[in-house]
């Protein structure tokens, strides 16, 4: 069975929203206090959310249904990131600019453009281990 491209797009992305989804460790009792545990926080609700949400570019909507909510989220974790500041505001901006640049890809598959490229998922797997650590997060797990 062969697996359409925005599908294809939309489970790779997936994959790393769960690999960025992190919870704020210990460290940030040491190095972030009240507002950078917060934030952390509230981009690892919002990345499950749109993990178990936003999965699937073959339901309601589609690919075009999916893009808006990883450009939502992005839009999300990268103010979030600046409640923070520091290196959790490095890492959410880095890491919202790879869900802006999946969903950009998945709005021209949706329009049946081909040949817009696929987003780089190595590098949006770096940037969600990069915010896991800006969290004070040492360890990784997916789903």
């Amino acid at each position: 069975m062969r697996m359409s491209a925005a599908k294809l797009v939309g489970a790779l992305a997936v994959g790393g929203l769960l690999l960025g989804s992190t919870a704020c460790g210990p460290v940030d009792s040491i190095t972030g206090g009240g507002k950078k545990k917060t934030a952390c926080k509230n981009i690892e609700t919002e990345l499950k959310s749109v993990a178990s949400s936003g999965g699937s570019v073959t339901g309601s909507g589609g690919a075009e249904s999916t893009a808006q909510k990883f450009s939502e989220a992005a839009t999300k974790i990268r103010s979030e990131g600046q409640n923070a500041g520091g290196d959790v505001e490095t890492a959410a901006t880095a890491f919202a600019g790879d869900l802006d640049d999946t969903a950009a890809t998945l709005r021209k598959l949706s329009s049946g453009n081909l040949s817009g490229g696929t987003p780089n998922f190595t590098q949006m797997q770096q940037h969600g281990e990069d915010l896991g650590k800006a969290c004070g997060y040492s360890g990784f797990r997916i789903g």
